[in-house]
């Protein structure tokens, strides 16, 4: 799963931090990333009540973080992509004040994404049409990665 992206304007946006989010009519709301919806499941995350789907500022960038070797890889988004989030209903947290979990919907990756990011869950990238639904992005194809060169054995 992604755990950052950047915005065009240079500026990098992590999991559980407060993200600046857009509505289907233009309409700003903030939410704290909080975790991942998946595409197949959309419909199901949507139907509950308070729920919406928002998307980002273009992007030009997202990251994923290798579980096993913790390395953190960027992957660089076609022009004009946003992300997508299921913005969930308004919770009262600890302190008396609401919030809103933002859940980035995810896709499956491709084989290319899978091998570069060593994970099988990639950014759904697109952005709202006139209609409000998502217009799919195809995503850039990831650079080659980089193995370590093995030195002699003997």
């Amino acid at each position: 799963m992604p755990h950052q992206f950047r915005t065009v304007d240079q500026r990098v946006w992590k999991a559980s931090q407060a993200i600046v989010l857009w509505r289907a009519d233009g309409s700003r709301v903030e939410g704290i990333w909080g975790g991942s919806a998946t595409e197949e499941r959309l419909d199901w995350w949507l139907r509950k009540p308070g729920n919406e789907l928002t998307q980002t500022d273009e992007i030009a960038a997202v990251a994923v973080r290798d579980d096993e070797s913790k390395e953190v890889r960027w992957g660089d988004a076609p022009q004009g992509a946003r992300l997508f989030f299921v913005l969930e209903a308004p919770v009262i947290g600890k302190s008396g004040e609401a919030y809103r979990l933002a859940k980035m919907v995810t896709t499956a990756a491709t084989s290319a994404q899978a091998s570069y990011f060593c994970d099988d869950r990639f950014a759904l990238l697109g952005r709202f049409n006139s209609e409000g639904l998502i217009s799919r992005m195809q995503p850039l194809a990831p650079p080659p990665l980089q193995r370590p060169i093995q030195g002699e054995l003997f």
